[in-house]
């Protein structure tokens, strides 16, 4: 039998989690007995991401088409068209925004962005029968079933070898852009400030952390200028592509953080895998109880309770008790959720 040839599509950066997931499916495919693609004709590029992504030209390559849909709809109309080169029996949606199901709000953010929710259910239903949500919890929708999508890269270390956190360039350090995280990271900081002693080496990597917001995004995007270095805090562009992880190793403590809206639904994201891949201590915020799924009973010691300076200042004080149990954690995750397991797990869907 043929092996199956998948092809991605979707809205792909070289500085957004979906660029590295596709990366790691396309390492792993060999082994997972598959080919991997991304279809040059629908998808989205930036330009830097297509040399770190196994393009395909031609759409009849395919013997399955994955549509990737985030943020928001990518496809015109002549693009739906050229989607029906693969049998709808062979396309499967990806839904990692959570836009299939009830409308949701969290404050002004929603579920469905600058389209309707009856598009993107419209949408949804004229391209495929089969739509995958990474969201834990029994708590998908009508319709919809459950893939990770998201995996856990290698292990880059082990928690319980990294120094001493007074030995780490950084005491705490979150990796990613402000995208609806303004509010979250900042209440950190004055918690990382108020700790005893206080955690002075802070480093944020990623846009829109400093200057004007995106102006097509302001409310996701939106920030106060000059804010983080007044407060001490090195504020640093994205990280290269590929070294996401390495970078989160360098701090003794990585916020992870979600969308509120994400959190609301009980989604996954990138940060929760790769944050565990990096052996950096993991500061859940407090919306995250649902990744018990994930850390199991371990999972309350590192979301930050009602005392977040507290908190933190545990985990720079008794670094070995959270290494440990973190190091459990790191290698039972890997085991269920790396990318061989991941994308074995994404060739069950293919028919």
């Amino acid at each position: 039998m043929t092996r199956p040839r998948i092809l991605f599509a979707g809205v792909f950066h070289w500085n957004a989690g979906s660029s590295h997931m596709i990366a790691e499916y396309s390492r792993s495919a060999s082994t997972a007995g598959c080919e991997i693609g991304v279809s040059s004709q629908l998808s989205r590029l930036d330009g830097t991401v297509n040399v770190h992504l196994p393009l395909v030209d031609d759409i009849t390559w395919a013997t399955h088409l994955v549509l990737v849909f985030e943020s928001r709809q990518f496809l015109s109309a002549q693009q739906r068209e050229l989607c029906e080169a693969v049998p709808r029996q062979r396309r499967i949606i990806l839904d990692p925004d959570g836009h299939w199901g009830p409308y949701v709000t969290a404050g002004v953010d929603d579920n469905a962005g600058v389209d309707t929710i009856e598009s993107w259910h419209k949408l949804y239903a004229d391209l495929s029968d089969l739509i995958l949500q990474p969201r834990l919890n029994e708590q998908l929708p009508d319709g919809a079933e459950f893939f990770s999508y998201f995996g856990m890269p290698d292990i880059h270390r082990l928690a319980t070898d990294l120094p001493h956190p007074q030995a780490l360039p950084y005491q705490l350090q979150y990796v990613g852009a402000n995208w609806w995280r303004w509010n979250e990271m900042t209440d950190l900081i004055r918690a990382a400030a108020a700790a005893g002693p206080p955690l002075r080496r802070i480093r944020v990597c990623g846009r829109w952390w400093t200057g004007g917001p995106h102006p097509d995004h302001v409310a996701a995007t939106a920030n106060e200028p000059g804010w983080m270095q007044d407060h001490g805090v090195e504020v640093a562009p994205p990280v290269p592509f590929g070294q996401v992880v390495a970078s989160m190793s360098q701090a003794a403590i990585t916020p992870v953080l979600a969308r509120p809206l994400l959190a609301q639904l009980e989604l996954l994201t990138p940060r929760m895998f790769e944050t565990l891949a990096s052996g950096s201590i993991p500061a859940l915020w407090p919306d995250l109880g649902y990744l018990s799924a994930l850390y199991g009973d371990d999972v309350e010691l590192f979301l930050l309770d009602d005392d977040w300076a507290d908190a933190l200042a545990r985990m720079m004080r008794e670094p070995a008790r959270f290494r440990e149990r973190l190091a459990t954690i790191q290698r039972r995750v890997h085991e269920r959720f790396n990318y061989r397991a991941v994308l074995a797990e994404l060739m069950r869907f293919t028919r």
